[in-house]
């Protein structure tokens, strides 16, 4: 069995941060979340409509850039607000010519390291 399907994830991965990294509305979103926030405030702040907001929260939240909170409210009923999970990214190039990303968390939780070298051959 090959080992592949470790590296293409991590492929993956770090091509899917970079690409969520390099949109200027994700970053805009991820500087509004310094604090739970719902999507109304950030539509607000921001003025990127609200399905905007819910589809790149949702890319976000995949690469768990944020952390999504449900709350419950006896008006508003159900609602969601989003704060921001990462308080630094850094990517560097390495000796063999791999990219390593490194996800840092907030309030010491684990970071998280994934490194992309250039395919053996």
């Amino acid at each position: 069995m090959s080992d592949a399907g470790p590296k293409r994830d991590e492929s993956q991965f770090v091509q899917r941060l970079l690409d969520a990294l390099s949109e200027e509305t994700n970053r805009t979103i991820l500087t509004a979340l310094d604090e739970p926030t719902s999507v109304a405030e950030v539509v607000e702040e921001s003025g990127i409509p609200m399905s905007t907001v819910y589809r790149r929260l949702d890319v976000l939240n995949e690469l768990d850039l944020v952390t999504e909170h449900v709350s419950i409210d006896a008006e508003k009923g159900r609602y969601r607000r989003y704060e921001r999970n990462v308080s630094r990214v850094s990517i560097a190039v390495d000796e063999r010519g791999g990219l390593r990303t490194r996800v840092e968390r907030p309030n010491g939780e684990p970071d998280e390291s994934v490194t992309w070298g250039p395919p053996a051959g």
